[in-house]
């Protein structure tokens, strides 16, 4: 295939993807009125799938590429919004730095737990694997 229609394509197709992952989690979401964003339960279930080998790296790298780096455009939204709650902004900033101090704490704590639980199983299951294969 013609190099830049290949490109075009393999980016369609990782965002095609990553909607898809959305919207399904939105349905699930409004169809069993879990009290979860839809985007945190596609996340879930997108990186489940990876995980899985459903999906592969390699048909989403071209979106997430395009994503990363461009991310300064999406941060855009939320600078203006900066500057019109700066007054509710000014008198909460001690809440507020406490409140991210706390939960980015929570989150390195909490990544850094799922990390070694993951290098866990799959250290069993290569353990696992090679002894199918040799026994």
């Amino acid at each position: 295939m013609y190099k830049p229609l290949k490109t075009v394509y393999n980016f369609i197709i990782g965002l095609l993807i990553l909607i898809g992952f959305y919207f399904i989690s939105y349905f699930i979401v409004k169809l069993l009125h879990i009290s979860l964003p839809p985007a945190i339960l596609g996340l879930i279930l997108f990186a489940l799938a990876l995980i899985q080998g459903i999906i592969k790296e390699d048909w989403i790298k071209p979106v997430c590429d395009f994503f990363i780096k461009n991310m300064a455009m999406f941060l855009v939204p939320f600078l203006g919004g900066l500057i019109v709650y700066k007054s509710l902004l000014m008198k909460n900033w001690l809440v507020i730095l406490i409140v991210i101090f706390v939960t980015t704490t929570l989150i390195i704590v909490i990544t850094g737990l799922f990390v070694e639980w993951g290098i866990k199983l799959l250290r069993l299951y290569r353990i696992k694997k090679s002894e199918d294969n040799n026994g």
